[in-house]
């Protein structure tokens, strides 16, 4: 999988934001400003889909669907995207703090392959602000966002108001000064 990252870095010049892997599905924050991101996607599952095929012998299809792609076009979504990416194996029970999770790129535990930082925010109040849960709407709004094909909060029906998640100004303040 780690090879293939680095094949769409090289083959695609785009930049990986954050990769997490879970047992039946995975997580991919790429940034793309040069290339269609179904182009990108369509050679990264093809070429997977071959590598996995052929180390496990399967001829079978390897993932259930289609990928789903959501564009994030502001910093306060991409900062809630990445922080629900990097929560996902403490959302589904199989770790306490995200930056314990082995298969994940917050702690860049991917030799070789080069992590676009955000920000420089990959430190203590970082991981605080990383490990603090969402509220449960708040995590639907952002799971929401992401079916979507541009990425957008939900809304409460009876008011029509969104569902916003709170990011941290400090990290917002740093990277605007980054």
């Amino acid at each position: 999988m780690v090879h293939r990252l680095k094949c769409l870095q090289v083959e695609h010049s785009v930049k990986i934001g954050a990769f997490v892997l879970m047992d039946n599905h995975f997580h991919l924050l790429i940034l793309s400003p040069e290339e269609p991101i179904d182009r990108i996607m369509y050679f990264f599952m093809k070429e997977l889909t071959r590598d996995l095929q052929k180390s496990s012998k399967r001829i079978n299809k390897i993932f259930g669907g289609r990928y789903k792609g959501s564009v994030i076009l502001n910093e306060h979504y991409l900062f809630n995207v990445l922080k629900y990416i990097y929560r996902n194996p403490v959302a589904a029970g199989i770790t306490e703090k995200a930056e314990t999770y082995f298969f994940s790129t917050i702690n860049a535990n991917t030799p070789g392959l080069s992590i676009e930082r955000i920000s420089e925010l990959h430190g203590v109040r970082f991981l605080e602000w990383i490990n603090r849960s969402f509220a449960h709407e708040e995590a639907g709004s952002i799971k929401f966002g992401l079916r979507k094909s541009q990425f957008q909060y939900q809304k409460i029906k009876s008011s029509g108001k969104l569902i916003i998640p709170v990011v941290d100004t400090v990290f917002m303040e740093k990277c605007a000064g980054t």
